[in-house]
């Protein structure tokens, strides 16, 4: 057996930890900016979208191939107090209808516009906090 093999083995889990913990710190951090964002860019008149936007822990995502593992925060809109009823009955997300509007209302777009704005550097700062965590 090569010799200082479980030194080596236990350097690479500690710095995997402090990776993922920091991670979902500086994730949570990015995430709270986004949600800031879109606070400051959602309709005025409607308080209630506004204190809904909130960020939320994401231990996986489901996509087209199934659940995976992921480090991050989900920035989430729309909630049980932002529901609207149409005419017919029927019960609709205002935070959804604000964002892509419908045939008869315009789109008032708050979420995507605050995202795309601040992508690049969410993505940089989270990178560089990984890089800094595993050089440490």
């Amino acid at each position: 057996m090569v010799k200082g093999l479980e030194a080596v083995e236990a350097d690479l889990i500690r710095r995997l930890y402090n990776v993922r913990l920091t991670a979902k710190q500086e994730a949570r951090r990015q995430g709270e900016g986004v949600a800031t964002a879109a606070r400051y860019l959602a309709p005025r008149d409607d308080g209630n979208l506004i204190r809904s936007i909130r960020v939320e822990n994401a231990d996986s995502v489901t996509t087209s191939k199934g659940e995976r593992d992921f480090i991050g925060v989900k920035v989430v809109a729309g909630d049980a107090t932002t529901m609207v009823t149409n005419g017919s009955g029927g019960r609709f997300q205002n935070a959804r209808i604000q964002e892509f509007g419908t045939k008869t209302r315009a789109a008032n777009p708050y979420f995507f516009p605050a995202w795309k704005a601040n992508r690049r550097r969410v993505r940089s700062a989270i990178s560089r906090a990984i890089r800094k965590a595993w050089t440490s």
